[in-house]
């Protein structure tokens, strides 16, 4: 997930936090490590999705996850709610880091979320709430 432009914060996508000392960042804090990661690849002659993609790597490795998508980057046909997937040992070792959107349609009824391949709850660590349709 690259950000050229800090995201403004939306109250409604604050995701829950993780346990500690895993972390979500917020984006400002990501933009500033992603555009590190590009320097440093630039000055060595490493393409700008290659830097982008082993900061992202090494932040995850940390327990330092990327801030959720903007409204606009979801798929407007499914619910809104998110999560990411933060539990090494629950997800494919690839997945780890990315976002999961419900793959319900907009409005369902209840709080609980699907993709197909993860499950989980609105108020679970590392989630957001689906904004209102």
């Amino acid at each position: 997930m690259s950000r050229t432009e800090p995201a403004t914060v939306d109250p409604a996508a604050t995701p829950v936090p993780l346990p500690a000392p895993l972390r979500i960042l917020d984006a400002d804090e990501y933009d500033r490590a992603v555009a590190a990661g590009r320097e440093a690849g630039r000055r060595d002659g490493v393409g700008r999705t290659t830097a982008e993609e082993v900061v992202s790597a090494a932040l995850v490795a940390v327990g330092l996850f990327p801030p959720p998508p903007d409204e606009d980057e979801l798929d407007a046909e499914f619910c809104t709610s998110l999560s990411v997937a933060w539990e090494a040992e629950a997800v494919d070792p690839r997945s780890l880091g990315e976002w999961r959107q419900c793959g319900d349609e907009p409005g369902h009824d209840g709080d609980e979320h699907d993709d197909s391949e993860f499950s989980w709850s609105d108020g679970m660590p590392g989630t957001v709430s689906a904004r209102p349709v």
